[in-house]
């Protein structure tokens, strides 16, 4: 559900001064009602279940009188379609999110759909900005989400080093650190993080000094990768022992010389 603000220039509009206290809290309860297109079911049963639907002291019959007196005033347009009635709020300041309203549009050509944003003080202050909530794929100004890879932590400081930085976020940038990310058989999220750590605008792999392993992870990768000996005599012994065997047995005189060499050491 989004929100919506109203703006200053309501406070000294002289068409809401010219409401009834009841009608003037109608239009602001109808504000918060309307869709992203200023519509909606102009039914009084309708309006009352949405505009009020735990005060018991407004009826229907209120609703009718209070929706009178806004068109009355020119702040909302009431018409009707295949016999069904709709009001369009007048002068509606929202970009629509969705593509198209549920209920069908006004044929008047003469309503004014938007108000001139630079226009501070309007009579006819229909003036809400709607913004959209966070949602939990949290996303940046472009609507990148958040890779499935990466936690939402991680993400949102990402974000805001980006932000600080004034960098943009686009699927060009995150598919670049992912890249960067595989030359060093790092995930996309420990380049995330160490990026963070860093607090630069950019990382390349390049930049990534590795950490050569300790004693003990290069102990533990030997014995994790150590091939037991087969249960026969291993095929390269046999042949040294084969070799051997055809040698030529060493002269006596150089056995000697060998021997004293030992002696006098």
């Amino acid at each position: 559900m989004p929100t919506r603000y109203l703006k200053a220039g309501i406070r000294d509009s002289e068409t809401i001064d010219k409401l009834s206290s009841a009608a003037e809290v109608m239009y602001y309860r109808l504000l918060v009602t309307v869709d992203d297109f200023g519509r909606y079911d102009a039914r009084p049963a309708m309006l009352k279940a949405a505009c009020f639907p735990i005060k018991d002291s407004v009826t229907q019959k209120h609703i009718d009188s209070l929706l009178a007196d806004l068109v009355k005033h020119g702040l909302v347009h009431s018409y009707i379609v295949d016999n069904k009635p709709y009001l369009q709020m007048q002068k509606w300041d929202n970009v629509p999110r969705a593509k198209e309203s549920k209920y069908p549009a006004m044929t008047d050509k003469d309503v004014q759909v938007h108000t001139v944003v630079q226009q501070l003080h309007t009579d006819a202050p229909l003036t809400v900005t709607v913004t959209e909530t966070k949602t939990k794929t949290e996303k940046s100004a472009t609507g990148v989400a958040c890779p499935p890879d990466v936690s939402q932590e991680v993400w949102s400081d990402w974000l805001q080093l980006r932000k600080t930085k004034k960098s943009s976020v686009t699927n060009t940038v995150v598919n670049g650190a992912r890249s960067e990310a595989e030359k060093i058989g790092w995930t996309l999220e420990q380049f995330l993080i160490e990026w963070c750590t860093r607090g630069s605008q950019g990382l390349k792999a390049d930049w990534i000094e590795q950490k050569k392993p300790s004693f003990a992870q290069v102990a533990a990768d030997v014995a994790r990768t150590t091939v037991p000996a087969p249960a026969g005599q291993d095929a390269a012994l046999k042949q040294i022992m084969a070799d051997r065997k055809k040698a030529v047995p060493m002269p006596e005189h150089i056995k000697k010389m060998i021997d004293e060499t030992f002696k006098r050491a």
